[in-house]
């Protein structure tokens, strides 16, 4: 074969530039969404902390088109409000099957550091009526990370749940069994109206 002065067969040079040609760049990589969620029971209160980072490709591409016809001056807001709409749409919390609504709804819009990509972080409380099972259940748990604490509530089984602080990748849902006793009552303020 002939060779090149730099000591490689032609062969090699093409193979090489081949592969040069063809390969995708570093910023072609593919990258999935990451949802982590953090469950805080209180004693008349659940409380979840609720991280999203989109994924790259057709998602991305998604929450751009949504924002891209928004005035300048509200991007941020519209990117915010997407992103927390994708980060809570498969997520379903319910006390005996009954879903629960939530009380309060924080977002704030920041980027993952290691990235440079746009993420949501959530803190969306709910009240936590009396039952037997709180269940934190996704429709997507390829992408979704939980763990749980209880801040000595009294409203958790501690014995029958799975380890707190500790995250649970790829499950569907999150049981905890609840106390007998728990909420009801002793969590209504004076000056809620009676049900």
């Amino acid at each position: 074969m002939r060779r090149l002065s730099l000591g490689l067969s032609l062969a090699t040079v093409l193979a090489i530039g081949l592969v040069t040609l063809t390969s995708r760049p570093s910023w072609g990589h593919v990258f999935a969404p990451l949802r982590s969620i953090v469950v805080q029971v209180e004693p008349c209160s659940v409380a979840l902390l609720v991280g999203y980072r989109a994924g790259s490709k057709e998602e991305a591409d998604g929450i751009v088109a949504r924002i891209a016809n928004q005035p300048k001056s509200h991007a941020a807001a519209a990117m915010r409000d997407v992103l927390a709409g994708f980060a809570m749409a498969p997520l379903t919390l319910s006390v005996d099957g009954k879903p629960l609504v939530p009380t309060t709804v924080s977002a704030k819009l920041t980027v993952d550091a290691p990235g440079g990509r746009p993420m949501v972080v959530l803190l969306v409380t709910f009240a936590l009526p009396a039952g037997k099972q709180l269940s934190l259940a996704t429709r997507d748990p390829r992408s979704t990370r939980i763990s749980w604490t209880d801040r000595r509530s009294g409203r958790v089984d501690l014995e029958a749940a799975p380890a707190q602080g500790k995250f649970f990748a790829g499950v569907a849902s999150l049981l905890l069994n609840l106390t007998p006793t728990s909420g009801g009552s002793s969590c209504v303020s004076p000056s809620s109206p009676p049900h």
